[in-house]
């Protein structure tokens, strides 16, 4: 097994026979994120327009690109794609689980407000997804380093904080909907901090998939070579 150094993407190491995992897990993305973003927009607990948050974003990444893999199957670009998809779902769940539920009134999930799209729609993209689309990630493990992981990781955060800034810089700073993000709120200090803490835990969490990737072919290997 050798890693892939060259411009294109990473090359899908045993593929051998279709794998039952990576035929379901795209249909449960699709139904999951596409009730949960779903369910942001209907919902009436928080006015502030879904496709604001990375959240809602992420998830429609992954939903759309669970449906490409439904329809076409393997395309270019898929493995930058897919690592875009679980970088972002699982950041999106580790900052709402580990920042922002314990700031709120009650400190949890849900609050005595939410409506139940809102109590649906939380559920679905910060527990559900997570789980789902990691779980795509790695049946469909890619040979790839850990740096190159991490450096892909990176895009799809940057593309969507410079989308942010843009929208900010236009209609306010009131329009970023993460108030630990907002220096007017909280202060220079810490949301510098908030982004250096972003920026790491981005890394950690690509670094975190590519060796449970690799580990996952070593065992397939292992598995193959036993037969």
């Amino acid at each position: 097994m050798t890693e892939n150094r060259s411009g294109a993407a990473p090359r899908q190491v045993l593929r051998g026979r279709r794998n039952p995992v990576t035929a379901v897990l795209p249909v449960l993305i699709v139904v999951n994120q596409t009730v949960g973003v779903a369910c942001q927009f209907v919902q009436h607990t928080d006015p502030r327009f879904p496709l604001a948050y990375f959240t809602v974003d992420s998830a429609v990444l992954a939903g759309v690109i669970a449906l490409l893999a439904l329809l076409v199957g393997q395309f270019r670009g898929a493995w930058q794609l897919r690592l875009a998809a679980a970088v972002g779902v699982c950041v999106s769940a580790v900052v709402f689980a580990a920042v922002i539920a314990p700031a709120t009134q009650t400190g949890t999930w849900f609050q005595p407000h939410d409506d139940w799209f809102m109590r649906t729609a939380n559920l679905l993209l910060h527990g559900t997804a997570p789980v789902l689309v990691v779980a795509d990630y790695v049946a469909r493990a890619e040979a790839t380093s850990v740096r190159r992981s991490v450096s892909w990781a990176y895009v799809w955060p940057l593309t969507y904080l410079a989308g942010l800034l843009a929208v900010a810089a236009v209609f306010g700073g009131d329009t970023i909907p993460y108030p630990f993000l907002r220096p007017s709120v909280v202060g220079w200090p810490t949301a510098t901090g908030a982004v250096i803490a972003l920026i790491a835990l981005v890394a950690v969490v690509s670094a975190m998939l590519s060796v449970l990737c690799r580990v996952v072919i070593r065992t397939r290997a292992r598995g193959e070579s036993s037969v």
